[in-house]
């Protein structure tokens, strides 16, 4: 099962009538699309996500688990650094084995 088919099934649990199934659907769905690829194979980014993202001519790949994201390089930076405050304060606890 694709990831995009994963959200799918389980914003279908959600209740029919649950306020935040519009919102979260039109953030999930809303504005996704296949992306096309080169004769390399290299995906290729449509002009209006780069600019969204404020990609010029640069990227960093950030891994995600079991996916990634694509950042400007200075915008990923300050995210970055918005997280790292953000565990400080809370220092979650992740757990590896039970």
């Amino acid at each position: 099962m694709s990831r995009m088919q994963a959200m799918a099934t389980a914003a279908d649990k959600m209740g029919v009538y649950d306020s935040d199934l519009d919102d979260l659907s039109a953030m999930l769905f809303a504005d996704a699309r296949p992306l096309a690829f080169d004769v390399a194979g290299r995906i290729i980014i449509p002009a209006d996500m780069l600019h969204h993202a404020g990609i010029t001519d640069s990227a960093v790949f950030v891994g995600r688990g079991n996916s990634f994201q694509i950042w400007a390089p200075a915008a990923f930076h300050a995210a970055q650094m918005r997280a790292l405050e953000n565990l400080r304060k809370s220092r979650p606890n992740l757990k590896i084995s039970e």
